[in-house]
């Protein structure tokens, strides 16, 4: 088998670092041996105490393990994406990188689906989704879709590396003779015949193709395992793209650092250039800004639908004392710096591009972890009476240490990897489509970057300016100012005899109102000479305080037969003081129903209780009927109270339960007399619902469907026939290297 002079030239660059680690090789090998050890004695603490030594709890069933897996299956999807996507292109420069990239998709998805197992309990019941797993359930596709994809791509990096092994079989290196017996049966016995040639491009070019569209299936699964699930701040159907996007991101900074890496480690200075930093640099902050208005798309939608539960995982993120800074730095730090640096020309160096890089993966990684943990720790039927650190969850030593072990893991296979193989192809084979990779990089420079610098220099560091002086304002926003205005809303509420004081405490923060959370409400109602104070509450997140008044109050109504309650803030030193107070008097309501011929009637009987305590019917105020439902009330009609009654037909075509229970509702609403008051009662005039009617065969349903079996039959049938023809095809280029040996030694022995 010939070479050209190029390849060997790449070759002894690439020998001497196959033969030897040295002495700083040994180093890294030793320090990650010792992490990783460590992360087994963690490990078996787990194992063998039990789930408490992490900080999973009740609430929190997912931790750290599982931001860890998506992460690596994250980065895994890159790898894949970006060398089939720079093969099928046939990309001038992707042959340096494309290695590094295709061994990013092998090894991280070796690492991340084993934290998934950390994260359970009863280990020895695995075996259970492939006997006992339902087809309906997302978890049970992600098992398939992660064993098929990690099997395709073995088989991609392998053919990859078909040429190179050949080489390594025909020049065997200097050390550990069964390193030369492996790659000789790894090589296939590959001698670049015109047949074997063709069949290896077809293979490479057919399992690119494939490999595609699986890696974005895949992390689509993964997706929905979130987005299917009925949680606040997961169930999206923007999960899926979401998620593809975040894996391609945070995987095409990962291989930056890996170039970076490997260019520090070995010199590779004269096969990665600054062209691939730059060219690799340009595509993180294209993809940066796709996935910031991802980001912004996401947030925007939950925040203005205002749906109660989606509102408490975004308070929880907004929250300086919970999770704001980590929101910070994954939603504008991890996705604003990186375009920044990479988008001014000035400030674009390979050492910059390396750092945007490292930022975008970090801040990728607080991501996975701010989408498990807060959503968790806001469930939507949440427990009594739990300690706080089963309802907050904060990782343990033990689940520190197993994600130190398996970055630790990757990077000692990465390292162990190129020391068997040069972690650049060696062997080169240009196609006629391809031109010179110099001249590409030649005109790249200036018919490209050149123009870009000239033109956008000034206006790029306008906004460079102006993006820091936000970061530096935004930061130092909300120090060293006076106290600000606090405004206190005082409502009565007479719910069926039961007697309520809620207090509403704002403020205004540039020009928006803004509730306060956390503060104490002192709650009065007037004596015959002082406020006698009935009790304290403070406010939740909305702001509010309430506090329900005893059956009695053991004070005098004033001349009108009124209450006068009030409520007090103290102020504190970022809000000043602020009060409220409200005159109630109190009133018996009570709702009977009656009918006359085909009319239905509702009736309220409403009396005011003077000050002698005796009962004076009331007349004028305006009663409103209401029906409640699932979200709200619906509103029935309305009747003005004549002599302490006031009647209204009742509407016919109201559904009640099964059994045509209905309740109503009738209310004074925020009257200056009387505040809040209301009376509930039940009658069976609704129209009866309809029989529940059983959906068979649904996704909820104990069979699966059946165009959900045919789909993933139909689907996983197609992407395994690729595999075997792939796997056979490699058998049948060893049956034509081994004619062709044959051949040529008949050949040389007639000679």
């Amino acid at each position: 088998m010939e070479y050209n002079s190029k390849t060997y030239r790449n070759y002894e660059d690439f020998k001497p670092q196959l033969e030897s680690i040295g002495k700083y090789g040994y180093i890294f090998i030793t320090t990650m041996m010792v992490i990783i050890l460590w992360g087994v004695y963690a490990l078996y603490k787990q194992l063998t105490i039990g789930q408490v030594e992490t900080g999973m709890r009740d609430y929190v069933i997912w931790g750290i393990y599982d931001a860890n897996f998506i992460f690596f299956i994250g980065i895994s999807y890159a790898g894949a994406l970006i060398s089939g996507i720079l093969h099928l292109l046939r990309v001038e420069w992707r042959h340096p990188i494309l290695r590094m990239a295709e061994t990013i998709t092998v090894v991280s998805t070796m690492i991340g689906p084993s934290y998934i197992f950390l994260s359970m309990g009863r280990l020895e019941r695995v075996w259970h989704i492939l006997v006992y797993g339902r087809i309906q359930s997302p978890i049970v596709w992600d098992v398939f879709a992660i064993s098929t994809y990690l099997i395709g791509s073995f088989i991609f990096l392998y053919l990859a590396c078909v040429r190179d092994l050949a080489f390594m079989r025909d020049h065997p290196v200097g050390i550990a003779k069964w390193r030369n017996k492996v790659y000789k049966f790894l090589s296939a016995n590959y001698q670049d015949t015109p047949k074997q040639r063709e069949l290896l491009n077809r293979l490479i070019d057919l399992i690119s193709i494939v490999i595609i569209p699986l890696a974005i299936l895949v992390h689509s699964v993964l997706a929905w395992i979130f987005g299917m699930t009925l949680r606040p701040g997961w169930h999206s159907t923007i999960f899926a793209p979401y998620f593809v996007l975040a894996a391609i991101y945070s995987g095409t900074g990962v291989l930056i650092l890996v170039m970076f890496a490997f260019r520090k480690l070995y010199h590779l200075e004269a096969h990665i250039t600054k062209n691939h930093f730059t060219y690799l640099g340009i595509l993180l902050m294209i993809l940066g800004a796709l996935y910031g208005y991802f980001t912004f798309s996401e947030y925007l939608t939950n925040w203005y639908g205002s749906v109660k539960w989606d509102m408490e995982v975004l308070h929880r993120l907004f929250d300086t004392s919970t999770y704001w800074w980590w929101f910070f730095f994954s939603a504008f730090i991890g996705v604003l710096l990186p375009i920044v640096i990479i988008a001014l020309p000035r400030l674009r160096s390979i050492n910059t591009i390396v750092f945007a890089a490292l930022v975008a993966v970090t801040a990728l990684w607080v991501k996975r972890y701010l989408i498990i943990i807060p959503t968790l720790e806001t469930p939507l039927l949440p427990l009594h009476d739990l300690r706080p650190e089963f309802a907050s969850y904060s990782p343990s030593w033990v689940e520190w240490s197993a994600t130190a072990m398996g970055i630790a893991l990757w990077l000692l296979l990465f390292f162990l990897f190129s020391k068997f193989l040069p972690i650049v192809p060696v062997v080169r084979v240009p196609t006629a489509d391809e031109r010179d990779y110099f001249k590409l990089r030649k005109q790249a420079k200036e018919r490209i970057l050149r123009r870009m610098i000239r033109k956008t220099r000034k206006e790029k560091n306008v906004v460079a300016g102006i993006l820091i002086l936000l970061f530096m304002t935004a930061a130092m926003a909300g120090h060293a100012q006076d106290p600000l205005r606090s405004r206190l809303k005082l409502e009565f509420l007479n719910k069926s005899g039961s007697h309520t004081l809620t207090a509403k405490l704002t403020s205004k923060k540039d020009d928006q109102t803004v509730p306060l959370e956390g503060m104490e409400i002192s709650f009065f109602v007037q004596g015959a000479k002082d406020k006698v104070q009935l009790g304290k509450a403070s406010t939740d997140e909305a702001g509010k305080a309430a506090f329900t008044l005893p059956d009695k109050l053991d004070v005098p109504r004033n001349k009108e037969g009124k209450y006068l309650y009030s409520a007090t803030y103290a102020g504190s030193k970022e809000y000043q003081g602020s009060e409220s107070s409200a005159e109630i008097m109190d009133v018996f309501m009570k709702i009977t129903f009656s009918q006359k011929d085909s009319t239905r009637l509702i009736n309220l009987f409403a009396v005011e209780i003077n000050q002698k305590g005796d009962s004076v019917p009331i007349e004028g105020p305006t009663a409103i009927f209401y029906v409640p439902r699932t979200f709200s009330s619906l509103k029935i009609g309305e009747q003005p109270v004549k002599g302490g009654h006031a009647d209204l037909d009742f509407p016919v075509t109201l559904p009640g339960d099964s059994a045509g229970n209905l309740p109503i509702v009738a209310r004074f609403e925020d009257n200056d007399k009387y505040g809040n008051a209301e009376v509930s009662a039940t009658m069976a005039w609704g129209k009866k619902l309809p029989p529940m009617v059983i959906v068979k065969r649904g996704l909820g349903d104990t069979n699966a469907p059946l165009w959900m079996v045919y789909t993933l039959i139909v689907l996983l049938s197609l992407v395994w026939f690729h595999f075997t023809y792939a796997i056979f095809t490699i058998f049948r280029i060893k049956h034509i290297g081994n004619k062709a040996l044959k051949e040529g030694k008949s050949q040389t022995a007639s000679h």
